[in-house]
């Protein structure tokens, strides 16, 4: 009994097994369709009542004191009794103490006779989270013995359970042995098999050559799954060549992976040469993808010296990317020094990004001093600063001081229709008598 409380406890320290509970218990019950080749043992075998303790910890009526109690419960009945800890696994409903039991059940019989605890486990997983069980097995079953652990695979049924053996026992071997992982995973005959396997070690292979990685990536994944090693590679590449990884960014189809990476390479390559992250810029497409680009390099940029981007952004043509990219600057500008950012913002030459920036710089400025924020923008001309760079500044002013605002606001020297916009939207107290 004490050698199998010795196995159990480092499980108990790996799962957190009564937090885990909790968190099972908060969470609704996900299914999944039996496996064809599942016996339904459970309905026909004869099954026990539950010890009186474990009874009495699942009525109890707080859930994290009931999880703490079950599970502190249930793993001793299991280094007792392991057989009625099974048989008592088998009443549990779907979800909340089950799933936690199930795992660490079979885990502990896996340890003297792995072959029922994957026999038990095709009849007894019914859920996503009951199905990262065979993580836990494979990982173990591969740090044992790597050709047992392989031939132990073909006890797995398909879908996510077997995804997830693939997984732990590729992660193993590409630790050990990346190439004769590599050579297995190419050589599974099932691309449902062979993808996962060859994304596992492939993660091991970027950590150490994120060019090698891409390079084999291309070549042997396809579709999400190419893209998601391209992508992790990139952004490790990225940590310490960000001029090579900018290079790189294209390999990603269109869409959010491409938009994820072009954004890390802006910041780390902005941040360390604002010139060649601009130089890459002109070579993007345009459009939303290089908008956000620039705008992360500002970003650095400012950073580095919050006046060197002015005379660039100066000389961009006038569009939505100098619009989006004053607006940007404006901002980080304020945050900074306001005087100079409204100074700046007033002196461009093309009144869509000069409005659309005086409303930035007021509204970042407002966030550290909103009265002062609020006051400049009351006295500026409404043709040259839009409204919403007054209710910006006095929006923050309301959060901050609310009486103050309302007091300025009744004698402000605004026009009527100005007065009545930044009127703050009162909720109502309910009434404390019912409605006849």
């Amino acid at each position: 009994m004490k050698k199998l409380l010795h196995a159990l406890w480092p499980f108990l320290a790996l799962i957190a097994f009564a937090a885990a509970l909790y968190v099972y218990w908060q969470r609704p019950a996900t299914t999944t369709t039996p496996s064809p080749a599942a016996t339904p043992a459970s309905a026909s075998s004869k099954t026990e009542s539950p010890p009186a303790d474990l009874s009495r910890a699942l009525v109890t009526p707080d859930p994290r004191t009931r999880a703490q109690e079950f599970g502190t419960t249930f793993l001793a009945l299991l280094a007792r009794e392991p057989e009625v800890a099974l048989a008592h696994v088998r009443t549990l409903p779907l979800g909340h103490e089950r799933t936690p039991a199930l795992i660490a059940t079979l885990d502990a019989l896996s340890r003297t006779n792995p072959e029922r605890a994957l026999t038990l486990a095709r009849e007894l997983v019914r859920t996503r989270d009951e199905a990262n069980l065979y993580s836990l097995l494979f990982d173990r079953f591969a740090r044992e013995e790597l050709p047992t652990a392989v031939q132990r695979l073909a006890a797995v049924p398909p879908g996510l359970p077997r995804e997830n053996a693939l997984r732990a026992l590729a992660d193993i071997w590409a630790t050990r042995d990346t190439p004769a992982a590599l050579a297995w995973a190419q050589g599974l005959p099932d691309l449902a098999d062979r993808t996962p396997a060859l994304e596992t070690t492939l993660h091991n292979v970027l950590a150490r050559d994120p060019l090698q990685a891409i390079e084999l990536a291309q070549k042997i994944l396809t579709g999400p799954a190419r893209d998601r090693i391209v992508l992790a590679a990139l952004q490790t590449l990225t940590a310490t060549d960000p001029q090579r990884a900018s290079t790189l960014v294209t390999l990603l189809p269109p869409g959010e992976p491409q938009t994820f990476a072009a954004v890390a390479v802006a910041r780390t390559l902005g941040a360390k040469d604002p010139d060649a992250a601009l130089a890459w810029l002109r070579t993007l497409p345009p459009g939303q993808v290089q908008r956000l680009v620039l705008n992360n390099i500002l970003t650095a940029w400012v950073r580095r010296e919050d006046t060197a981007p002015a005379p660039y952004l100066e000389k961009l043509a006038p569009g939505p990317g100098l619009d989006s990219a004053a607006t940007h600057y404006a901002g980080l500008l304020a945050a900074r020094a306001p005087a100079r950012a409204i100074t700046w913002a007033q002196n461009l030459a093309h009144e869509s990004a000069r409005q659309a920036a005086l409303v930035s710089a007021a509204s970042a400025w407002a966030q550290s001093e909103p009265a002062a924020a609020t006051l400049w923008a009351a006295t500026q001309n409404p043709a040259t600063l839009p409204l919403a760079g007054l209710t910006g500044p006095f929006s923050y002013w309301l959060l901050h001081d609310a009486p103050a605002a309302v007091a300025w606001l009744a004698t402000a020297p605004l026009p009527p229709e100005t007065k009545a916009k930044l009127q703050p939207k009162m909720t109502p107290s309910p009434s404390p008598y019912p409605s006849p």
